[in-house]
């Protein structure tokens, strides 16, 4: 089979039936970790296996810099660098900018779109896989839990407020479609935190908590004593299972012959993937000189992501547009939806029909998905920026 020489079973078969998904148990780097997802996602059919589960623990502090976070704004670049916090790559995944270290392992599972078994979106594998982890977190360590959409773990704390023990990750491409789902088990380094992840006052404004250090607990708290990373696996694993019918099979990628692996690896380590999100990148062809005016707008959709519209106009139309935030967007690569609307946006009169419109034929397009966000939303968001613009 073209894949054979890529991936091997503990058990020396070499097929996968479509009840079984490969199952991988690795400590490496975060960045190890996105160059692993991307290749799967990018990988031509039978190359690897169309069904893969992960169980991922961490050498490093690692912060999440995800697809539409702003380098701007969401995180402190410089300051990760000079704390030996691990910040050298953009994840393909969509959210917001996270916390990521040695007491939050993360277990997720992907399946080819082709798979009887596959999500039709992303939307609804976050319910099936969390709604799942919840229940069976909370049965068999004896706390309250519950699923809140679009992808948090939430428990029941003893002062009476829901916190949420999870960072999500979601990786959607044309081919393939991954989630996971990391559950912090030991505290927080708050200290380090605060220094370099930068949350703007508004993506609370949904929260029963207004702060990144009051919105969150950790596992070990909530159960009252010290969970292992062994117990943990077992539990999440069995989850998966049951979520989505599939037994996981052991087995060992060699990514060295997976084809596509060296050439996400060099898309995923340049710098002009690692700025995409910036101005300075976004605007170069368009500076903000002459009569070009910019103009900044933020919101928290309720029940939804966290949104940043930045614009240049000039006169009466839009001459440039850049939307960030903790956004999940379908397909993420080779390109969003949020890409497309961007330069949909160029040109357009600054009036709300004109703009509303732009954004509808993208999100109408097969395939092209923003989850929680309605295009009356983000047309509003855009006007907004536009008005703060003249």
């Amino acid at each position: 089979m073209p894949g054979e020489a890529a991936w091997r079973r503990e058990d020396g078969k070499t097929k996968f039936e479509e009840d079984e998904s490969a199952y991988s148990k690795l400590r490496v780097s975060f960045k190890d970790f996105i160059l692993r997802v991307g290749s799967l996602s990018l990988a031509p059919p039978g190359v690897l296996p169309s069904c893969v589960t992960w169980w991922m623990e961490w050498q490093t502090d690692n912060v999440i810099f995800p697809y539409f976070a702003s380098p701007d704004h969401d995180v402190n670049i410089e300051k990760c660098w000079a704390r030996n916090i691990t910040l050298d790559i953009r994840a393909p995944l969509g959210g917001g900018t996270s916390w990521l270290d040695k007491g939050c392992p993360i277990n997720g599972t992907g399946f080819r779109r082709d798979h009887p078994k596959c999500p039709s979106t992303l939307e609804e594998f976050y319910r099936i896989l969390y709604s799942t982890y919840v229940r069976d977190i909370g049965n068999e360590f004896g706390i309250k839990t519950r699923f809140k959409p679009l992808n948090d773990i939430e428990v029941y704390c003893d002062d009476g407020v829901w916190r949420k023990i999870s960072i999500a990750s979601g990786v959607p491409t044309p081919t393939y479609m991954a989630v996971g789902a990391g559950i912090q088990m030991t505290p927080v380094p708050w200290e380090r935190v605060d220094e370099v992840i930068i949350p703007p006052p508004e993506k609370f404004a949904d929260k029963e908590t207004k702060t990144m250090r009051d919105r969150s607990t950790y596992l070990n708290d909530a159960v009252g004593r010290e969970v292992t990373l062994e117990e943990l696996r077992e539990v999440l694993k069995h989850s998966c299972e049951k979520a989505f019918g599939v037994t996981m099979v052991e087995t060992e990628i060699f990514w060295d012959k997976v084809p596509i692996y060296n050439a996400v690896k060099g898309m995923l380590t340049a710098d002009t993937w690692f700025w995409d999100r910036s101005e300075a990148q976004k605007f170069k062809e368009t500076p903000i000189m002459g009569d070009v005016k910019r103009g900044e707008a933020r919101v928290k959709v309720p029940q939804g992501p966290f949104v940043r519209a930045v614009v240049l106009t000039k006169r009466d139309k839009i001459i440039n547009l850049l939307i960030t935030g903790s956004l999940h967007a379908s397909p993420l690569i080779p390109e969003s939806p949020i890409h497309k609307i961007e330069r949909e946006i160029q040109g357009s009169p600054i009036k709300k029909e004109a703009v509303k419109e732009r954004v509808e034929k993208v999100l109408c397009m097969e395939g092209q998905e923003i989850p929680n966000i309605t295009s009356e939303q983000l047309a509003d968001l855009i006007m907004k920026a536009c008005e703060i613009a003249s």
